[in-house]
């Protein structure tokens, strides 16, 4: 799927960037089915915090931890499988 394939009600979630876990944390938007994901200008000061702000933000979308983490990691495997994927916005 390509963003122009997007379906009109796409399920999405809110996930850190997992890059550094004591960097600053960009919360990101991953949308099933497609490798990558839309970055935000939300961010936290560590991962701890960044967990808790996607938790709340998902919430909101029905999403508890273990269905979203699921999405992301669903997203993060799409993009190792593609060599040229990369966050697409």
């Amino acid at each position: 799927m390509t963003a122009q394939t997007l379906p009109d009600n796409p399920n999405f979630c809110f996930a850190p960037a997992y890059d550094v876990e004591a960097d600053v944390q960009q919360i990101r938007i991953v949308i099933e089915g497609m490798a990558g994901h839309v970055p935000t200008a939300l961010i936290a000061l560590n991962l701890d915090d960044a967990l808790s702000i996607c938790d709340k933000l998902n919430r909101r979308l029905g999403l508890d931890r273990e269905a979203w983490e699921a999405m992301a990691a669903a997203s993060m495997q799409a993009e190792d499988d593609d060599p040229e994927g990369s966050a697409w916005h």
